[in-house]
């Protein structure tokens, strides 16, 4: 699926290639055909129909809210069967004739009717007090419906429900994991990757990262043990080196959503860690836990893949690089040496350095947002070093101009290469 900031470079690109002559205008526009077949984003009347099905399902709420008491029970249930099946017949009825919009709008609309109605039924019929298996029951009717009428609205739905169920039973027997979550998960994850919807791709790439998050269980969590940063820091690495060789090799738009989420936890992590290690009392060596283990088994593989298989070089070596760099800051303190000045400067180094290769990996592959998340990652660390000193002033201030002065030799060097093989390109025939 094309996202809005490559369709405006692509035309801003073929404006100049057709004035180049490298295009002829009739090829340019074939593509832009091409592009407007394909579709992407959301699209104004898909989202004001899904609006307009919410307001449906809102006032049929409301009407039976004010007339809930003079309402026999088996009427009550009826209409609740007959708004849900209603709305599913239409939605079916449109999707035959091609309004597909509008179908998945009517579909999202039953699948809430559907929820409302659940959640009815076990007032009207005081049913045990359950409301995850409640969202489990909304989610498996909602994953019917997305499937039957390729609704992703009603995967939305699903999707929400999935989550809620498995952090409900997850919250209450304080499991380690609730393995359980993949039973329905998996046919929603499959779902997500046939759909060209990207809060579809999104909230499932969330929703699996919050999987991961409940791995450790309620005690680390509450606790924030020392191996949990380190945990959140090698899954964030899995998500990035997912995430970036799907964008590299024109994955599933489902992968391709797991790279901005990795990118955040991997600067929120790093940080946390560049903090800690400044601080007296935080710095101090840590054990790993057992899902440090899982979570770097399944992270160095996978940077090691992007490195592999990566198409674009220039993106994919540096990114490896920088995830690679980044899973060393936890064995410093497994170590112990973040306790020691020179622990200190190398933790702070390797951070800085990791954020510099971000930067450069996305320069290089030209995504955008991989340049962003280097460069707040490396503004965020600079303040977190100006606010805690590395020993002294003195010794902070050495720091920096070093680190500047390298940063300033690298880029000499890397304007001398890129020159060099400009002249090169030119030369050859």
């Amino acid at each position: 699926m094309l996202t809005g900031s490559y369709r405006k470079r692509l035309e801003a690109d073929l404006g100049r290639w057709v004035g180049e002559g490298l295009v002829s205008p009739e090829s340019a526009a074939t593509i832009r055909r091409s592009l407007a077949q394909e579709g992407g984003g959301f699209k104004l009347p898909a989202l004001i129909g899904l609006f307009g099905g919410l307001l449906i399902a809102s006032s049929v709420s409301a009407f039976v809210a004010a007339n809930w008491e003079e309402i026999p029970r088996i009427v009550k249930l009826v209409m609740v069967l007959l708004a849900v099946a209603g709305t599913l017949g239409i939605a079916a009825r449109l999707e035959s004739r091609g309004s597909t919009n509008g179908a998945d709008a009517a579909a999202t609309c039953g699948t809430l009717i559907f929820a409302a109605g659940v959640a009815l039924v076990g007032q009207m019929y005081h049913l045990p007090t359950d409301w995850p298996g409640g969202a489990l029951l909304i989610a498996i009717g909602a994953l019917l419906v997305a499937f039957l009428l390729n609704s992703s609205g009603a995967l939305v739905v699903a999707l929400i429900g999935i989550a809620a169920w498995g952090g409900g039973r997850w919250d209450e027997r304080e499991a380690n994991a609730h393995l359980l979550f993949w039973l329905p998960f998996l046919p929603a994850l499959w779902l997500a990757a046939t759909r060209h919807n990207r809060l579809v791709h999104h909230l499932a790439a969330l929703i699996l990262l919050g999987w991961f998050a409940t791995l450790p269980g309620q005690y680390t969590l509450f606790r924030f043990d020392y191996g949990l940063l380190a945990y959140g820091l090698a899954v964030s690495a899995l998500f990035v080196a997912l995430g970036a060789l799907a964008v590299d090799r024109g994955g599933p738009g489902l992968i391709t959503a797991f790279l901005p989420w990795g990118l955040i936890g991997l600067i929120l992590t790093l940080n946390v860690e560049l903090v800690r290690i400044l601080d007296k009392g935080e710095a101090l060596p840590g054990t790993a836990l057992w899902q440090n283990y899982f979570a770097y088994g399944l992270a160095v593989p996978a940077l090691g893949g992007l490195g592999l298989l990566g198409r674009e070089r220039r993106f994919a070596w540096p990114l490896a690089i920088a995830l690679f760099m980044s899973l060393l800051v936890p064995v410093l303190f497994w170590s112990g040496s973040a306790v020691s000045i020179v622990g200190k400067i190398v933790v702070a180094a390797l951070i800085l350095a990791v954020a510099i290769a971000i930067v450069v990996a996305g320069s290089g592959g030209g995504v955008r947002r991989v340049s962003i998340a280097g460069s707040a990652l490396f503004i965020i660390a600079v303040f977190a070093l100006l606010g805690q000193t590395i020993g002294t002033l003195l010794d902070q201030s050495l720091f920096f101009l070093v680190g500047g002065a390298l940063l300033i030799g690298l880029a000499a060097s890397m304007r001398r290469l890129l020159a060099k093989f400009g002249k090169q390109a030119e030369a050859a025939p």
